[in-house]
């Protein structure tokens, strides 16, 4: 029988935040499985899933360049290295 999410009578707000959490934990797994050359053993499913959620982390990640939050999120970033800690990286 496959896995299946189970309805434990959550609050649609809790449900939403364990589905962000799994789908976060799915994006991890998909990264470590595409380094080592796996994702090819998944099942369909599981292949389809990572295709839908690519399609979508693309279209997510050109709305925030589109409206600069990238850009803003790098800078603050940059803007908690030294010196010395840019020199180092390349900066």
């Amino acid at each position: 029988m496959p896995c299946r999410c189970e309805d434990y009578g959550e609050s649609v707000r809790v449900a939403a935040a364990k589905m962000d959490r799994l789908t976060r934990v799915c994006c991890d797994m998909r990264t470590i499985l595409r380094r080592e050359n796996l994702e090819s053993e998944l099942t369909v499913e599981s292949r389809e899933w990572i295709t839908e959620h690519d399609e979508w982390d693309a279209r997510r990640i050109a709305e925030e360049n589109a409206r600069g939050e990238r850009a803003r999120t790098r800078l603050a970033a940059l803007d908690k290295l030294t010196l010395e800690e840019r020199r180092v990286l390349g900066l």
